[in-house]
């Protein structure tokens, strides 16, 4: 029997084996007993260590218990492996950035199911907790983003003050770019840019590839993984945080905006 019927008789269709290799969705034990059996894995002591790792990274990967689109488990996935995290965002604040308060305001705008809703702003909360952790975080916001009334007054107040207190550490940098400088190249869209080694080139670590994540307004968004699609928003958002304002100018200009609420 060859490879390919082994793998038709267990269900692995070759895209579906792509998308495992590639992380794009999540592997079951069912899938590691079948690729064992493709690849004629049958000594029990190295399948049982394999069937071990398979439910460690289900107990490790805490959004498991969340029904989530696999784009988005994805992401979540991504974000805690990488060295530095790039985020530019021009209406929303960033999703690690965000307080419940605006959180839930912003989930509003896709369902008024409150179960939806907080499943979603459980999942962002729980996804900040990688702040702490190891990674290194720059963020650049459009002024637009703090000057878009989200969930009110108050949640904006309290939500600029989060963004002030964060931006005083040394993990988390948080640059705005300001409406004075007019038109530039992050008006296109916003974007995520996870790179896993701390160097200025895309490249890989551990076996890697630099990766970009465009949010879509329905369902999942999209990952560019080409590595010159990679390094060209690379460029771009250091070019995004050369228009910005300094972390200091930028606690200033928040300071402004919470007393123009």
């Amino acid at each position: 029997m060859s490879v390919r019927d082994v793998a038709d008789r267990l269900l692995l269709s070759s895209s579906k084996i792509s998308r495992i290799e590639s992380a794009q969705r999540n592997i079951s034990a069912r899938d590691v007993r079948d690729l064992m059996d493709l690849y004629n894995i049958t000594d029990p002591g190295i399948r049982n260590a394999l069937m071990r790792l398979v439910e460690e990274s289900r107990e490790s990967a805490w959004w498991a218990q969340y029904d989530l689109d696999a784009g988005y488990e994805r992401l979540i996935g991504l974000e805690g492996a990488a060295a530095i995290v790039f985020d530019f965002q021009i209406a929303i604040v960033p999703g690690l950035l965000q307080t419940a308060a605006y959180a839930t305001a912003m989930t509003r705008a896709w369902s008024d199911d409150p179960g939806f809703i907080k499943n979603a702003v459980d999942v962002r909360m729980a996804r900040q907790r990688i702040l702490t952790q190891g990674a290194t975080f720059e963020f650049v916001i459009d002024e637009a983003a703090l000057r878009r009334s989200v969930g009110g007054r108050e949640t904006m107040r309290d939500q600029i003050r989060h963004l002030i207190e964060l931006n005083t550490g040394s993990k988390v940098l948080v640059q705005v770019i300001p409406f004075s400088v007019g038109a530039h190249q992050g008006l296109a869209g916003g974007f995520i840019a996870l790179q896993f080694s701390k160097t200025e080139t895309t490249g890989s670590a551990a076996g890697m590839s630099d990766i970009v994540y465009r949010e879509g307004v329905v369902g999942a968004g999209a990952y560019l993984e080409q590595p010159d699609e990679v390094a060209g928003h690379l460029q771009a958002f250091r070019g995004l945080q050369h228009v910005a304002l300094t972390p200091q100018a930028t606690n200033s200009l928040m300071e402004q905006v919470l007393q123009d609420l």
